[in-house]
C-alpha cells in the first residue's frame, strides 16, 4: 500500500543539511540513503576530474560532484553523484541552492545498496524528465551504461566512452573513470 504522504520540493527544502545521508524525492516518495563509501567517492572524483578538465579547456559548462539537489519537478528532487550543465543552460543553476531542471549529463555510481534504485526508479525518472544523457557506472563490472531518452536498452561502454557536448566529441578511456 502506498503511503498517504506526498513529499514535494518544499518538503525537501525543509530537510536539515545532513552529510551522513542523502535525501531524494521520487514521485512524491521520500528516499533516505546512507552516505557513500570510499570507493564510490573515488570513482566520483575520477569522473569529475575527467569531465571538468574537458569542460574547462573548451569552455563548455560546469561539472560538479554531488550531493547537489536537482529539482526536476515538484515531486522529484534527486542528488546525483555528478552533473554537467552546458554553458548555454547555466541559468538553471542557482549558485545559492541547487539546479532547477534537467542537467545535460547525470552520472550515478552504483553501490551495493543503491543498484536497483539507480537502475530502475531513478533512471526512469531521469528519462521521463528529459535528461539528455545518463551514465550509470558499475565499479564492480568496470562498465558504463549510457542511457538517453527513448532508449530501451543502454549502450554499454567497456573500453571507451564517447561524451558529446555541442560540436565537441571526447573519447574517454573507461579505465580512467575506475582508476583506484
Amino acid at each position: 500500500m502506498r503511503a498517504q504522504i506526498r513529499y514535494t520540493y518544499q518538503d525537501y527544502l525543509s530537510i536539515p543539511e545532513d552529510t551522513s545521508r542523502r535525501h531524494e524525492i521520487v514521485d512524491g516518495d521520500l528516499f533516505v540513503t546512507a552516505a557513500p563509501r570510499f570507493r564510490h567517492q573515488e570513482v566520483v572524483a575520477n569522473v569529475l576530474r575527467v569531465l571538468d578538465a574537458r569542460a574547462v579547456a573548451h569552455n563548455l559548462g560546469k561539472a560538479v560532484a554531488g550531493p547537489i539537489g536537482v529539482h526536476l519537478h515538484d515531486e522529484a528532487v534527486v542528488e546525483p553523484d555528478v552533473i554537467f550543465v552546458a554553458s548555454e543552460r547555466l541559468a538553471i543553476v542557482d549558485p545559492e541552492g541547487g539546479v532547477h531542471g534537467a542537467p545535460d549529463l547525470v552520472v550515478e555510481v552504483l553501490s551495493p545498496t543503491n543498484r536497483d534504485y539507480d537502475r530502475t526508479l531513478k533512471r526512469k525518472l531521469y528519462m521521463a524528465s528529459s535528461v539528455p544523457e545518463l551514465w550509470l557506472l558499475d565499479a564492480d563490472e568496470r562498465t558504463v551504461e549510457v542511457w538517453r531518452p527513448l532508449s530501451r536498452v543502454p549502450e554499454v561502454a567497456r573500453d571507451t566512452l564517447t561524451w558529446r557536448v555541442g560540436a565537441h566529441r571526447f573519447e574517454i578511456a573507461v579505465e580512467e573513470l575506475f582508476r583506484g
